[in-house]
């Protein structure tokens, strides 16, 4: 774990997180899930490097010229230099955005497919792939569907796979994954989300 992650406060070890988020609407119930992901981590101590896609005006197109360069090792980090500087220096990584026609929203697609590069996000030596981001240890996923779970389950809930098993193979090999998702938005009340936001917070303050 880096250097970050072993300054104590209190029992708990203090982690620099790293904190994505991605939905266009102020007024949203995600923004309220974002805000609350922020704050309840600063709460417990934590330092907080808070990525706000959209208000950050990031630009998801792979376009023709990184695609030609994502091979190239000396050069493919270049357009996205900050971008892989805060992941690396990152001891956990928080995902916070809604699942749109089961996927994840464009533009956070758009910051895997640039940011998550060959010699960043993963390594190939001698044909054997092995893990880039070795330092983040804690990832979390804080989600919304408009479908209900039977329905993802029956389509494989491919946002789940991707926020836990593909997540995982690109982190630290022994790195603790949560997916903490409410279902069914179309048909939540103020109490269920309240208490979907009660969960949140109480796994964040274990993070």
């Amino acid at each position: 774990m880096s250097q970050d992650a072993v300054r104590i406060k209190g029992n708990a070890p203090v982690m620099k997180v790293h904190v994505i988020y991605a939905h266009p609407l102020e007024d949203s119930f995600n923004a309220a899930l974002h805000t609350l992901c922020v704050s309840t981590l600063q709460a417990a101590g934590h330092e907080v490097d808070d990525l706000d896609l959209y208000r950050e005006g990031f630009d998801p197109v792979l376009s023709a010229q990184d695609r030609i360069e994502y091979h190239d090792t000396a050069i493919n980090q270049r357009r996205v230099a900050g971008y892989v500087r805060r992941l690396q220096s990152a001891d956990a990584l928080v995902l916070c955005h809604p699942v749109w026609n089961f996927g994840w929203p464009a533009i956070l697609k758009g910051y895997l497919d640039r940011v998550f590069l060959p010699d960043v996000s993963f390594r190939l030596v001698d044909g054997k792939l092995s893990p880039g981001f070795t330092n983040i240890r804690k990832v979390m996923t804080v989600t919304t569907y408009g479908s209900p779970r039977h329905r993802a389950f029956i389509l494989g809930d491919p946002p789940r796979k991707n926020g836990t098993r593909f997540l995982r193979a690109v982190m630290n090999r022994r790195v603790g994954v949560d997916y903490l998702a409410l279902y069914n938005m179309n048909n939540t009340t103020p109490a269920s989300r309240e208490a979907f936001k009660t969960r949140v917070a109480k796994a964040l303050r274990r993070l």
